[in-house]
């Protein structure tokens, strides 16, 4: 009795080393993840690639968080995850979430068509499943609203206003409803106003009362009409050294996202890192829908054909207000996410619904929100971030020198860092848009400016048509019409299919004749 005692004992004591030793081996692989994980995010900081707060979670705890940067460069107010940020299109999951309580409450139906709703619109075939899934067909809201934005350059346009240029323009689906996807706001500011009918409440009290709370998310709202927006900071042309608040600029010189800014359910749900996480927690247990719902919503559409649907080669599609996809390596893993981006910001919320990983993080500036999640998924599970270009643009050094010291100047800086790779690099599209940003630049030489660019761009990237054809549209707006049908002929000799250059050269050559 006393060896056998004495035997167990031993298993005892060598399973608990086990244990101890397996601890040990897990804490120190976490270790090194969430060491390679603050380097690739200070990397990034350092080098003006990032700015704003970063979670990243595993098995329901959070393992790494960290706030870089400025939330108010003018005050100097550093940016935690207690910063409010506009969520921009990462409100969609929000909005589906509140059409798809009420449909738990048996409000309404997926298969519902919307005009039982609302007899005026003009769709009769599209139902909740089509807006949901972004299938739908009507036309890009802003599409149908670039000519009223033209002529009312100063309007903010509502969800009320933009439904009705909807029925008033009357234009035709883009696609049958149901045959395609295409990724459109109209569909979820379509949807907030059905939950505003159905729940007769605004927008802001339902999801108040019925998401924000429920959620432990204290410090979110919906944006209305008159509210100031988060601070956000653009670079608003490619010869800028400094970073403007979006809000300062000139929307009509300046893209902004103005105009349709205030548009409620594909947007303007303002929150913090801090309750995206609270969120996250209460989502995942089936706290704000039914498990049953959630994994419908996780489910990728079904098109007419009866396939479903996939981005290009990718294996993502797109649910009820979420991006899914599911991995391609052995054993399958599948995530949703949601990110957003108005000027000025960009937002991320990435679920690996396998293996519980949580990534959300914001940024209000302008940078890849892509790379950054993307690569921390990559570290959480064993692979390389994303290669990150770390190295300054030259486009936009030479084109902060030429507005400042002129031709001359900035061709010498070029000429002698151009060949300094280990700091700088020179991109071809980079340099495109520099030149287009001094072709509506408002000092007095700026065409003089912007041909030069273009001109340097057709010599560094000789084979490419587009060089080509920009240098030529900025000769045709200078008033260089011999110079631009050169350019645009040589153009489409590397180009054979750019038929928009065929049309501006036909036209060039008709008024020669």
């Amino acid at each position: 009795m006393k060896k056998k005692i004495i035997f167990i004992i031993r298993q005892v004591l060598l399973l608990l080393i086990t244990v101890r030793f397996g601890f040990a081996q897990n804490e120190t692989l976490m270790s090194k993840k969430v060491a390679r994980i603050d380097s690739f995010i200070t990397s990034l900081a350092t080098h003006h690639l990032f700015n704003g707060s970063v979670l990243v979670a595993e098995e329901g705890k959070v393992i790494y968080k960290k706030s870089v940067g400025y939330a108010d460069f003018g005050r100097g107010i550093p940016n935690t995850d207690t910063t409010h940020f506009n969520l921009a299109s990462l409100a969609k999951p929000f909005t589906a979430i509140a059409v798809l309580q009420l449909v738990q409450k048996g409000k309404l139906r997926l298969e519902d068509t919307f005009v039982t709703y609302f007899p005026t619109f003009l769709y009769s075939g599209i139902t909740i499943r089509h807006l949901l899934t972004q299938t739908s067909g009507i036309p890009v809201v802003e599409q149908y609203e670039d000519e009223y934005i033209k002529a009312h350059p100063n309007e903010i346009i509502s969800n009320q206003k933009a439904y009705e240029h909807l029925l008033t323009l009357k234009k035709p689906l883009n696609f049958t409803e149901g045959s395609r996807w295409q990724y459109n706001n109209a569909n979820y500011f379509l949807l907030a106003m059905l939950v505003e009918k159905i729940s007769q409440t605004s927008f802001a009290a339902y999801m108040k009362k019925n998401v924000f709370t429920p959620a432990g998310m204290n410090k979110t709202y919906v944006r209305e009409a008159g509210m100031v927006n988060t601070l956000r900071y653009s670079l608003p042309n490619f010869y800028s050294p400094t970073y403007h608040n979006v809000d300062s600029l000139n929307p009509v010189k300046h893209y902004t996202y103005y105009h349709l800014g205030s548009l409620i359910g594909p947007n303007n749900i303002v929150s913090t890192l801090e309750d995206l996480w609270s969120f996250d927690k209460a989502f995942a247990v089936g706290k704000l829908i039914p498990l049953a719902l959630m994994d419908a919503a996780f489910t990728p559409v079904t098109l007419n054909d009866g396939k479903p649907f996939r981005m290009g080669s990718s294996t993502r599609s797109y649910g009820f207000g979420w991006n899914v996809y599911t991995s391609k390596t052995q054993p399958v893993d599948t995530s949703i996410f949601h990110d957003g981006r108005i000027v000025g910001l960009t937002t991320f919320l990435h679920r690996n619904l396998t293996k519980k990983q949580t990534i959300i993080f914001y940024d209000n500036t302008d940078n890849n929100p892509i790379q950054v999640m993307v690569s921390i998924s990559n570290m959480l599970n064993g692979s390389p971030p994303l290669p990150v270009r770390l190295t300054q643009s030259l486009a936009k050094r030479y084109g902060e020198v030429l507005v400042t010291k002129g031709i001359d100047a900035a061709a010498a800086m070029f000429n002698q860092l151009k060949n300094d790779s280990a700091n700088y690099h020179v991109d071809e599209l980079e340099m495109n848009r520099l030149g287009y940003d001094l072709l509506k630049a408002p000092f007095p030489n700026h065409h003089e400016l912007s041909l030069e660019v273009f001109k340097i761009n057709t010599l560094l990237y000789p084979k490419s048509g587009n060089t080509y054809d920009s240098y030529a549209q900025a000769l045709a707006q200078s008033g260089k019409k011999e110079a631009a049908i050169a350019m645009y002929q040589k153009s489409i000799v590397l180009s054979p299919k750019n038929e928009d250059g065929k049309r501006a050269l036909k036209r060039l050559l008709e008024q020669k004749e």
